[in-house]
Parts: structure tokens; C-alpha cells; sequence
């Protein structure tokens, strides 16, 4: 063997070339023996394979046809609801402002029949409002307070006589409280026959209480007025199984955190006791109502709330705002929905558009004052009445109704404007300044007595602006 061969790093090189070699030798041998291995066939599957099937395109859904012989639903904004408010019944002698003789309440409820007023219910009066459902104008909603028995057993019969629907404010210490308080199966009664039933507090709190409450701590009175108005209306929904969507006022009294906390509690309308017509954008926590009193003979307040039926669907808007091409025949001072700041206003209708006016049948009755003496000048062609006392309701809405020679029905003009009752409270304006600027713009101050007044001179009244009245 020759010296080179027996050299160890000569060695190593041989070994590891031949490694690679004797692999490859190997997988060759390996992949020959193959030839003779049959191949294994994949398991059954265990359960049927679903096959993959392309989705289908929706078609796009089709419109119902619209008929033509229905009638689109429409809403009359323009729709007056009076609100009435009773308490309770008797079969004697009023004994007191919110006891009513039955009789005398079933000629009232003849009178609505007979100047075919039509009763509907709070639902539809809620439906109404939110856009769902459409009314008679004017339409009338009858409501009693507190939960008398004498609901049950007066003047139910009466409105059965009549089919009137009708809603009780119930509060919750007087339910079942014995004596001449409702009971649930009498509740449940008048459920039964066109009745629906709205929260009236836990308590019937005086307003003089939480006056106090809130002067003492707002924080406590906020905790009240909030179970006063949140557990009634729990209350009642667990004892009748139905929503309670309505809430009257104990007293009518109300302030802004009680119109709060009435929405947060999720009630859909609030009533007080501010004898007006509710109207489409009446703010739904201060909705006005007519409270009916039992011991007034002359039955004021149920005249006043049914008459001059000056609405949208009545002679107003057919003959007076609605001429041959739509202009307007009749226009008023202050402007229907307007808002003015004057509590002593002059009230106008302007009526020289019209002709043959009869001056004996001109007639102005302002809520809350009854007829006024207004002054028809039949040369200017103007119906007014310059208010002597003070207006202090946050609405004033006036009637005015007279007859023409030529048309075989009287007119009638109703309208309601509001007023500012904090303008009456504030300051009188400062005087206007002029300008202080010097002419290289440089800011300075202006010379003694510029643009203000004599030290013994008045400011000049705010445009608008009455003084304050008592």
C-alpha cells in the first residue's frame, strides 16, 4: 500500500464520500422492493358527506301593490281635544267642589252628544299624538281622579248608557284602601267596559309639601317626587297587567324636575289643570284639561271648554282661512302660536275681508276672563279688546264668534298665542353705548357723557318690553 494511504486525514476523506454514496445505494434498493406493496385504500367515511351546493340568489322582495281604493292615512294637526276632569259622584247635594250630582253629570254627557262631540279614548288620543291614528276634530276625553268608588257605582252606568270610553287616575294609598276607594275587582270593572286606568302618584302629595321639600333639600325632594311617580307606576302595572302611560298631576301642581323625572319614569302624557284646548304640539308633560266642578250650577267650566268650536274642521278654517285660492280671510294680533311678552295685549281680529257682518252678534271671550267687552269698528273692519288685567297663564286662547247676513251660520275664530312670563321679571335693558374705538383702532374710552344719558334721566324702556305689573 502506498505511504499516502496510510495517512489518517487521507482516510477521513475517503470515509466521508463514500457515506452519500452508500445512501443513495440503499433508497434505490428500497424503492425497488416497492413494486411489490399494494397500495392501502382510504377508510370509509363514517357518515354521508353533504354535498356542497352553490346558494341561490334571493330574488328581491316584492312591494305589495298599493290599492288605490284605500285611503292614505293622514293626520289632522291642526285637531283640538278637550280634556275634562271629574272626581267624584253623588246622588245628593254637591258637597264639595270636586263632587258632582250624577244627574247633573249625565246632562253633560247628553250635551256632548248633542253637540255631537265625539268621546274617544286615551289610546287613541296617545295614538293621535305620536301620528298613528287620526281623530274628529274636536274630540273629547274623559278622565276622573283619584279612584272614588263611586266611579264604579255612578257613573258607570252612565257612560255604559252612553258607550264613552274613559280614564281614572288612580294613586296607590287609596287603591283597596277601603271605605269609598276602589277596589281591584271594581278596577277590573271598568277595565271590562271601555275604562283605562293612568297614575296619579303614590301619596296625592299637597303642593305646599313638596314646596317645602325642595326648599329644604332639593336632593330630598327629587328622591320623593321620583318614588311618587316611579312606584305608582309600578304599582299599577303589576296590579292590572298593562302599561301605565299616563300620569295626572295631584292638583295639577307640577314643576320642571317633576316633568323630568315623568318622562324618565317613561310616562307618554302628563295632565295638569290649565283649562285649555290640548292641541298636536302641546308639550306632552304639561297637556291642559278642564277640571269639572260640582258645586257650580251655572256649569261654567264645562261651557267653557265645549264651546266655540272654532277648529280646523269647523267654519274657521272652511270659510275663513281657506278662500277660493287659500288666502286667508281673517288674521289676528298676536298671531296664532305666536309667543309675546306683553301681559296687558291688545287682542284684534282683523275682518275687513268680510262683509255683512251683523255688529249684534260680535262676540270676544278670552279663557279664563269669560266675555270681554270687545269693540267692533265696522269702518276698519276690526274686532278688539285691550286687556285690563294681567294675563298670567303660560297660554291665553281666545273665541271670537259672529254672524254674517249672508250665511245661514254663525263664524267662529279660535286661536291661542303664548307668553313670555320671565320677561316681566327681567331688568330693564342697559343704554346703548357707542362705539369706543379711536380712529387708528386703538381700543379706548369714551369721552364723558358720550351716548349715555343725564345722570336724572330714565333708561329708555326695552322695545317690546313691558314694565313690570303686579
Amino acid at each position: 500500500m502506498p505511504p499516502l494511504l496510510h495517512c489518517r486525514p487521507f482516510l477521513s476523506l475517503i470515509r466521508a464520500a463514500v457515506r452519500p454514496l452508500a445512501a443513495l445505494g440503499l433508497l434505490a434498493g428500497l424503492l425497488a422492493s416497492c413494486d411489490g406493496i399494494r397500495a392501502v385504500p382510504p377508510p370509509e367515511p363514517q357518515g354521508v358527506v353533504p354535498e356542497i351546493v352553490a346558494e341561490p340568489k334571493l330574488a328581491p322582495p316584492v312591494e305589495p301593490a298599493i290599492d288605490p281604493a284605500v285611503p292614505a292615512l293622514t293626520i289632522n294637526k291642526s285637531a283640538q281635544v278637550i280634556v275634562l276632569g271629574y272626581h267624584d259622584f253623588t246622588t245628593g247635594k254637591s258637597r264639595n267642589p270636586m263632587e258632582i250630582n250624577i244627574d247633573h253629570f249625565r246632562d253633560q254627557m247628553q250635551a256632548l252628544r248633542d253637540a255631537r262631540l265625539p268621546v274617544i279614548s286615551m289610546s287613541d288620543f296617545l295614538a293621535w299624538r305620536r301620528g298613528e291614528k287620526d281623530i274628529a276634530d274636536p274630540s273629547v276625553v274623559l278622565t276622573m281622579d283619584d279612584g272614588w268608588k263611586s266611579v264604579h257605582r255612578l257613573a258607570l252606568p252612565v257612560l255604559k248608557e252612553f258607550g264613552y270610553p274613559f280614564t281614572v287616575f288612580l294613586y296607590k294609598r287609596f287603591v283597596n284602601g277601603g271605605g269609598r276607594a276602589l277596589t281591584t275587582p271594581e278596577i277590573r270593572e271598568l277595565l271590562g267596559n271601555g275604562g283605562e286606568v293612568g297614575s296619579h302618584s303614590v301619596s296625592h302629595p299637597l303642593p305646599s309639601r313638596i314646596r317645602n321639600l325642595e326648599r329644604k333639600s332639593p336632593e330630598e325632594a327629587d328622591r320623593f317626587l321620583r318614588t311618587e311617580m316611579k312606584d305608582s307606576k309600578q304599582f299599577l302595572e303589576d296590579l292590572l297587567g298593562q302599561p301605565m302611560r299616563t300620569y295626572a298631576y295631584p292638583g295639577g301642581y307640577n314643576t320642571e324636575r317633576e316633568q323630568e323625572i315623568g318622562q324618565e319614569a317613561g310616562y307618554e302624557a302628563l295632565f295638569t289643570v290649565n283649562p285649555a284646548k290640548v292641541t298636536w304640539d302641546m308639550p306632552a308633560t304639561t297637556l291642559a284639561r278642564y277640571i269639572i266642578l260640582g258645586n257650580d250650577p251655572s256649569n261654567a267650566n264645562f261651557r267653557r271648554a265645549v264651546s266655540s268650536r272654532g277648529t280646523s274642521g269647523g267654519d274657521l278654517a272652511k270659510s275663513l282661512l281657506g278662500g277660493p285660492e287659500g288666502e286667508s280671510l281673517v288674521s289676528t294680533s298676536p298671531r296664532p302660536d305666536a309667543t309675546v311678552a306683553e301681559r296687558l295685549p291688545l287682542i284684534e281680529v282683523d275682518v275687513s275681508k268680510l262683509t255683512g257682518i251683523d255688529p249684534a252678534t260680535v262676540a270676544m271671550k278670552i279663557a279664563g276672563f269669560g266675555t270681554v267687552p270687545a269693540v267692533y269698528d265696522e269702518a276698519a273692519g276690526r274686532i278688539s279688546y285691550q286687556m285690563r288685567e294681567v294675563l298670567r297663564a303660560p297660554e291665553c286662547q281666545v273665541f271670537v264668534t259672529f254672524k254674517r247676513f249672508a250665511e245661514p251660520k254663525p263664524d267662529a275664530v279660535n286661536w291661542h298665542f303664548g307668553l313670555d312670563l320671565v320677561a316681566r321679571y327681567l331688568p330693564e335693558a342697559p343704554p346703548v353705548l357707542e362705539a369706543a374705538v379711536t380712529p387708528d383702532g386703538a381700543m379706548g374710552l369714551p369721552a364723558a357723557g358720550a351716548g349715555l344719558p343725564p345722570a336724572s334721566a330714565a333708561p329708555p324702556p326695552t322695545s317690546g318690553a313691558p314694565s313690570p305689573s303686579p
